[in-house]
């Protein structure tokens, strides 16, 4: 199938907003690529370390203070695993990018993608109350269980994207779109987003 739009879609999320099924939604009904944990792989091909390790850091934000390496035998300067993690990743989104229209979630991809003329950045969010019910009825949890998970991975994932970009996780003024999910649903959130980069 022919894509059906030029533009490169970036999806920022809150834990259990949706994101990653609006994403998968949109790209199959514009027919092109979808990446999110296919990141990982990539990434891990790309420098020393294990898919697993990537896997455990993922949108997160590490004590560099026990995590450095040489970059160099007696070298002076040592360059931290996180950051390697981080630029390894930001060389693979960039090359995804150059290779035509896709959707991209997380991994600070509207900021990495930023000076890029063809970028539609959208984030995706809905109240606490909203995603910890999702995050139950998906993983079978309680309610404590589930607010848990949602309250660590937004905080987590903040954290990793506030470290390594100028600005912060999950603010209006830097996205193109917002969506709550909770008042619009999947199909309504997915229907804006194709409307934005087929009419815009």
């Amino acid at each position: 199938m022919d894509a059906k739009t030029s533009k490169i879609i970036t999806i920022g999320r809150s834990y259990g907003a949706g994101g990653k099924t609006i994403g998968k939604m949109v790209a199959e009904s514009l027919g092109i690529p979808y990446y999110d944990s296919e990141l990982l792989r990539e990434t891990a091909k790309n420098c020393s370390l294990s898919e697993k390790y990537l896997e455990s850091v993922d949108e997160k934000e590490i004590n560099d203070s026990v995590l450095y390496m040489s970059v160099g035998f007696m070298h002076p300067a040592y360059t931290s695993v996180r950051q390697i993690a981080a630029n390894a990743q930001r060389e693979v989104i960039e090359k995804i990018a150059s290779e035509g229209p896709c959707v991209i979630v997380g991994r600070r991809a509207n900021e990495i993608l930023k000076d890029r003329k063809n970028v539609v950045s959208v984030f995706v969010t809905a109240s606490v109350e909203y995603r910890t019910k999702r995050i139950m009825e998906r993983e079978g949890i309680d309610e404590k269980a589930a607010r848990k998970k949602v309250n660590r991975a937004d905080k987590e994932r903040a954290a990793y994207y506030n470290q390594f970009s100028g600005n912060a996780w999950g603010y209006a003024s830097t996205y193109d779109l917002c969506i709550n999910t909770e008042t619009f649903g999947d199909e309504t959130a997915c229907d804006l987003i194709i409307r934005l980069v087929t009419e815009k």
